[in-house]
């Protein structure tokens, strides 16, 4: 594996049982630090492609080859996946406990975890938030809360899906901050176009399973014909 990538993908492919074609030969190379959105229309293999590549996906069906980065024994440790909805991934009464889960698990000292989620809260602007009851938040906090508890694992690799979701203009330009302001290498799906061009560094346009074009978000995002052509615009 390259140190100077994050993951390579190569011909990669998914079939659901019933045979439907999800992902066809799909080959890229994400650079460590970079930021990469997928943009195609609904059914295009976004949310697929990034469960395919987080390991949430089921195996069968599956095939081509996935690298993600220098191999360690605790893979899964290195990636963060944030669904479109918060609530499909919190599990904790309050927030320190949610935020915490995964420190809890791996046996984390608890003078250490509860720094950490503090560290993790800070970075998401949820500071002072630990002793809430997730129930009491609003859709967006709720959704920063989760980014915190990828965080606190200190991943390498995080894979967003539809982050913007379900959020007003303000609080989408606080979560970009947010995004911007974090090191680690991302992959996300999004169709907020403004967001896209403002965070990442390449769009994959995905249509049907395939890749149709990879460049840079402003040539891709002006790109009329080729948006058009797959349902963008």
């Amino acid at each position: 594996m390259n140190a100077d990538y994050e993951l390579i993908v190569t011909d990669l492919n998914f079939k659901y049982p019933n045979g439907l074609t999800a992902l066809s030969g799909v080959n890229f190379r994400l650079s460590r630090g970079e930021k990469v959105a997928i943009i195609g229309p609904n059914g295009a293999g976004k949310s697929t492609l990034l469960l395919a590549l987080s390991g949430l996906l089921r195996k069968k069906g599956l095939s081509g080859t996935i690298e993600r980065g220098e191999e360690r024994e605790e893979q899964a440790a290195r990636i963060g996946f944030l669904f479109q909805n918060p609530d499909d991934q919190i599990i904790g009464a309050s927030v320190e406990d949610d935020v915490g889960f995964i420190l809890l698990r791996e046996g984390v000292a608890p003078a250490r975890a509860r720094l950490l989620v503090a560290e993790a809260l800070e970075q998401v602007r949820l500071g002072g938030y630990q002793s809430r009851s997730p129930s009491e938040m609003s859709f967006g906090e709720k959704k920063r809360m989760s980014l915190a508890g990828l965080l606190v694992g200190k991943p390498d690799l995080i894979f967003l899906d539809e982050p913007a979701l379900g959020l007003d203009p303000r609080e989408i330009g606080q979560l970009l901050k947010i995004l911007k302001e974090m090191p680690q290498t991302m992959l996300l799906a999004s169709m907020d176009f403004n967001l896209v061009l403002e965070l990442a560094d390449r769009v994959l346009l995905l249509d049907r399973g395939r890749i149709v074009s990879l460049g840079s978000p402003a040539d891709i995002l002006s790109d009329r014909v080729l948006m058009e052509k797959h349902g963008l615009l």
